[in-house]
């Protein structure tokens, strides 16, 4: 996935993904990668994007005091 592309599910469904806030992603990621989660067809795409910039997502979440 680019920047560009739109978030395909979820709260932020509709929403470029670099809008999509970094706190949302993280709390996304931990869900996706639990073993009884159920999947949506594009969650490997996201996850996938998830960790392309995971620099970028923890640097806003040290930014936001969520991570030290």
């Amino acid at each position: 996935m680019k920047d560009t592309d739109l978030m395909p599910f979820g709260r932020y469904e509709g929403t470029p993904m670099q809008g999509v806030p970094a706190s949302y992603l993280d709390w996304l990621h931990g869900k996706m990668t639990s073993p009884s989660q159920v999947l949506h067809s594009d969650a490997h795409r996201v996850l996938a994007y998830i960790d392309a910039n995971r620099n970028v997502i923890d640097k806003e979440l040290k930014e936001q005091g969520r991570i030290e």
